[in-house]
């Protein structure tokens, strides 16, 4: 291994640490947990009795942890990498290793958060006495801190004399907000970023990317500008498109990731660098195909040795990437209010006239953004705009939003998003959301209903009154396809067999494509791997917590 070659992979083994380091004791996690409010990762034992998450300093009153047992294997094969490797780091004239862990100057409980919006910086230190929001003309250093912190990186930063510098290990060239402008679409639902890469235009990617173009948008079919390139055999535009909060997983046509396309495509070498930079080798496509099982034998020994290599993790912060939406989010409000109170109406209505990025709107359409309803410790009722708001991937937030704006200044939207719907532990507004954020496909994407016997209005609550007409327009939003009849099990098409999106692994309705949903009468009569005879509540549950539940 040569002298750079070594750097390379001491620096990516340092990116690596980072994403597994506790942000209270700065030591790789020790029986790590994810933090279910911004997905951070801490050490189990810290989480009783904390208020704020160390790393991007979000309330964490209702949050929970959940444990992933993959962790643990990831964090000790780390470890002991980097124990392996610790004689070959250079040492500063300080006598530190560089990359080392950077032990915080100041107590954990006065940093200054990274927030969810880039309008928000409050002090954890003294709530009461918040930072003034920045307007868009301004640039704060938190606001820059935050956009280098959130990067995906492939490569250290260099100091002026070229040597590696620790403290801005995880900076990447990416820009910190995405350009609206850049986002423009012709009629195929191109940005120019997918028209340069399709046309191989590098100078012309790189142009873009400087100025902020998203390199996550689909097109109208569903491709990203890194499926464009990947399909070209591109692989300098590939490693030109990494570095740039590029997701390396989303699904495209058929839900194939560009991995399955370079597989596909005979791309060995951009198989690899899509590999060794946390494609994962075992995504499943709608026909439940995997790039491991697409590909040949010669190629599956090279993906078995890339995996062994992996020089970056995807572990993409879901925090940052809903941090730069949500500026793309404020740029133009539209509100569809659905508060009781004539208060919270006429607030509103005085709110518009404060903001020109604010406007209402008077019934729910595709330009709604934002739905305001009425909430009790961020729980709302669950109910035909609720639900609809979820599969529509929109801003679900308690009206105390609109109380607390002023004429001079809007609230942060993360502070006032409904956290649940009926019950806390029903997060599909925010799940939702990330989803769309991800640029994941619809909770019902893979699945099939036929709607038995809802020849009229049925009535689940006082605030929810079903139709077939809007349950099938509930469906169809969150990528289901609702059919004119009844699926026979032994006859079902080829084409609609297919492998659901969000089904859990190894659960019940991993290769279940056809559901026939009941509503008052549940007439269990089928219960096989691909067809299944379900009630109403179960599609509604599924919504509500925008993932496809397993069936009780």
């Amino acid at each position: 291994m040569t002298s750079t070659d070594m750097n390379n992979f001491l620096s990516a083994l340092e990116a690596v640490k980072q994403d597994y380091t506790c942000k209270i004791c700065f030591e790789l996690c020790k029986n790590p947990v994810t933090l279910s409010k911004c997905f951070h990762l801490i050490c189990s034992e810290h989480f009783e009795g904390l208020q704020y998450c160390p790393e991007c300093n979000c309330d964490l009153e209702g949050c929970t942890t959940f444990f992933d047992d993959r962790l643990g294997p990831c964090i000790e094969s780390a470890a002991s990498l980097d124990q392996m490797f610790e004689k070959y780091k250079p040492t500063s004239k300080t006598g530190a290793k560089k990359g080392g862990k950077q032990k915080s100057s100041t107590k954990t409980e006065t940093f200054v958060r990274k927030p969810d919006s880039l309008l928000d910086y409050p002090l954890k230190e003294d709530n009461a006495n918040k930072k003034r929001a920045p307007s868009k003309k301004e640039t704060t250093s938190d606001e820059k801190n935050f956009s280098k912190e959130n990067k995906i990186v492939k490569h250290t930063k260099t100091d002026n004399k070229g040597r590696n510098d620790p403290n801005v290990s995880l900076i990447s060239s990416a820009s910190s907000r995405i350009n609206k402008m850049a986002e423009k679409r012709n009629n195929k639902g191109e940005t120019p970023l997918h028209i340069a890469c399709r046309l191989g235009k590098i100078d012309k990617v790189t142009e873009l990317l400087n100025q902020g173009a998203n390199t996550n948008t689909k097109d109208n079919a569903g491709w990203t500008p890194l499926h464009e390139v990947v399909q070209n055999g591109r692989l300098d535009l590939v490693q030109v498109l990494l570095p740039y909060n590029t997701l390396i997983n989303v699904p495209g046509p058929g839900n194939e990731t560009p991995l399955h396309e370079a597989v596909r495509y005979g791309h060995v070498d951009i198989a690899v660098e899509l590999v060794k930079n946390g494609a994962d080798v075992h995504a499943k496509n709608c026909k439940g195909e995997t790039p491991m099982q697409l590909a040949t034998d010669d190629m599956k020994e090279t993906l078995k040795d890339a995996t062994e290599n992996i020089v970056q993790t995807q572990s993409v912060n879901v925090t940052a990437i809903s941090g730069l939406y949500s500026e793309l989010d404020l740029d133009d409000v539209r509100i569809y209010c659905v508060s009781q109170y004539r208060t919270v109406l006429n607030k509103l209505k005085a709110l518009v006239k404060h903001h020109s990025n604010l406007h209402l709107e008077t019934k729910f359409t595709k330009k709604v953004t934002h739905l305001i309803v009425d909430a009790e410790d961020g729980v709302c009722q669950s109910s035909v705009d609720v639900l609809q708001g979820i599969v529509s991937s929109i801003w679900i937030l308690s009206s105390d939003w609109i109380n607390k704006s002023t004429e001079e200044t809007l609230e942060p939207f993360d502070k006032y998003e409904i956290v649940g719907v009926g019950t806390k532990t029903y997060n599909g507004p925010k799940n939702s959301r990330y989803n769309k954020y991800k640029q994941y496909p619809g909770v019902f994407d893979g699945c099939h209903f036929y709607l038995h016997n809802f020849t009229v209005k049925y009535e689940v609550s006082k605030t929810m009154i079903l139709t077939k007409a809007i349950v099938t327009k509930l469906i169809t939003d969150a990528g289901g396809k609702v059919l004119r009849r009844a699926p026979n099990p032994e006859l079902i098409p080829e084409a609609e067999r297919l492998i659901p999106y969000h089904a859990k692994k190894d659960g019940k309705l991993t290769k279940c494509s056809h559901y026939i949903i009941f509503k008052d009468i549940y007439e269990p009569m089928y219960n096989m791997q691909h067809l299944k005879a379900l009630p109403i509540g179960w599609l509604i549950e599924c919504i509500e917590k925008y993932e496809l539940c397993e069936p009780w």
